[in-house]
């Protein structure tokens, strides 16, 4: 009797053990493919996901109604990337070639990414995401700041020949990749997919370039002497006024001195000139200071 008793015991506690052990297996609660943030009330958003197929047991599940498991289907999203402009002075270019020909630019891509399963408790404790439609949204609003990111560079690209080069035979995607993944560190193996391109002829622009380029050096070496030259006589010019100005001013104080003048040049003086001050001779025979 004591010995089936003792083995009664011992079933008991091994299924105890195992109801135990299934209950805080949490890989069980959820559906397969999917992810789960872990809730309890005693600790919080735990930090780890649960992912399916792995192991992870904690004893806060044998606490009654203390833990809580959001399940998470995370699946990829894409946002597509317009931008348009043209060359560096394409204008300029464009007028000194025949036809007139178009260096303007567009491109259109497309920017792809899911969710990284080990993001989803930040996102949970973060941003209060909850669900799959939480978790969409949020994916859509980042992959929106990821394109922003992305801006500067696609623009700077598209106005280089050489870069627009990259993004015509999508080597830039890489990079591009790496930046979007560098803005939004919770986004997974972004991609950049290029949808449609119009780039300018290259070849093209760099001769119109080197034509414009050559055309303003002769330009500027026929045009500088003259100016140079128009420079200084407008400098004479000026310095001879500024000279008349300043006889005009002493003139006008000392109006004697116009027939003192033409009397020291041989000249009669004026019927009505006004009385030469007398001035006392110096040593060289020349009027001096009263």
């Amino acid at each position: 009797m004591k010995r089936v008793t003792w083995i009664l015991a011992i079933l008991l506690l091994v299924l105890a053990a195992l109801a135990a052990f299934l209950a805080g297996w949490l890989p069980l609660r959820i559906e397969p493919g999917s992810l789960a943030v872990l809730v309890t009330k005693t600790g919080g958003v735990h930090p780890d996901t649960v992912m399916p197929g792995g192991f992870r047991w904690t004893a806060a599940a044998l606490l009654p109604t203390n833990l809580r498991l959001l399940p998470f289907n995370p699946r990829p999203a894409s946002r597509s990337v317009r931008l348009s402009g043209e060359l560096p002075s394409a204008a300029a270019y464009s007028a000194f070639m025949a036809g007139e020909p178009d260096f303007s630019w567009s491109l259109e891509l497309r920017l792809s990414a899911a969710v990284k399963p080990a993001a989803l408790p930040g996102l949970v404790e973060r941003e209060g995401i909850r669900d799959d439609e939480g978790l969409s949204a949020w994916l859509q609003g980042a992959l929106e700041r990821a394109a922003a990111a992305l801006r500067p560079t696609l623009v700077s690209l598209a106005m280089d020949p050489a870069g627009s080069r990259s993004l015509a035979d999508g080597s830039a995607s890489a990079a591009l990749a790496s930046a979007a993944a560098a803005a939004v560190p919770e986004l997974e193996s972004p991609a950049v997919e290029l949808v449609s391109a119009s780039v300018p002829d290259i070849a093209l622009y760099e001769e119109a370039r080197e034509f414009y380029l050559a055309y303003m050096e002769r330009y500027r070496e026929a045009v500088e002497p003259a100016l140079a030259k128009a420079s200084a006589t407008a400098l004479g010019d000026r310095l001879r006024l500024e000279s008349l100005e300043a006889y005009g001013e002493l003139l006008a104080r000392y109006p004697w001195l116009v027939d003192y003048l033409a009397i020291e040049a041989g000249l009669p003086p004026r019927a009505s000139a006004p009385a030469v001050p007398p001035q006392p001779a110096t040593a060289a025979g020349l009027p001096g200071k009263p």
